[in-house]
């Protein structure tokens, strides 16, 4: 069995800008902590 992605283990602080921001809960995104799509390719079974 494979591994779980872990998208983080440490508290991150962050001041974003104002606006729409979206937090990435599958680990698989390379723009961590926000999501970049990538679980789109993920759930299609072509991880990066």
């Amino acid at each position: 069995m494979n591994k779980p992605k872990v998208a983080g283990t440490k508290p991150v602080v962050l001041e974003p800008a104002s606006g729409r921001h979206v937090y990435c809960a599958c680990g698989e995104s390379t723009n961590q902590p926000f999501c970049d799509g990538s679980h789109l390719l993920y759930q299609k079974g072509r991880s990066k």
